[in-house]
């Protein structure tokens, strides 16, 4: 089985480097972005299997950069991660899952996604 890749998107570097962290102890390559912007640079130009967002991020937050993930790879699962109790989430979001979470809670939402 090839090893599934990973784009952890997140503004608070501690944030990313600790779910970078909780991947590569699940067996997944990962690789961080620290804005929207830079995630739509890799998402160009790297095949991943899923993105994992942060909803509240300056500039474009976790939903809207779902949605332009979706225009240009519609076939990318969208995990958006925050401590809010969104009311509705986008169609572009496939998962949503709620800060702090756990490692198994992690390891179930990649196994219903990738």
């Amino acid at each position: 089985m090839a090893e599934k890749h990973v784009l952890v998107v997140d503004d608070e570097g501690a944030v990313r480097d600790l779910v970078a962290g909780m991947l590569r102890h699940l067996g997944y390559a990962s690789q961080t972005a620290a804005n929207a912007i830079d995630a739509l640079s890799h998402i160009d130009t790297t095949a991943f299997d899923l993105v994992i967002a942060d909803l509240h991020m300056p500039g474009m937050a976790g939903d809207q950069l779902a949605d332009e993930i979706k225009k240009r790879k519609p076939m990318i699962p969208v995990l958006l991660i925050t401590g809010d109790q969104p009311e509705t989430l986008p169609p572009s979001i496939d998962r949503l899952l709620h800060k702090p979470f756990s490692l198994s809670e992690l390891r179930e939402a990649l196994s219903a996604l990738t």
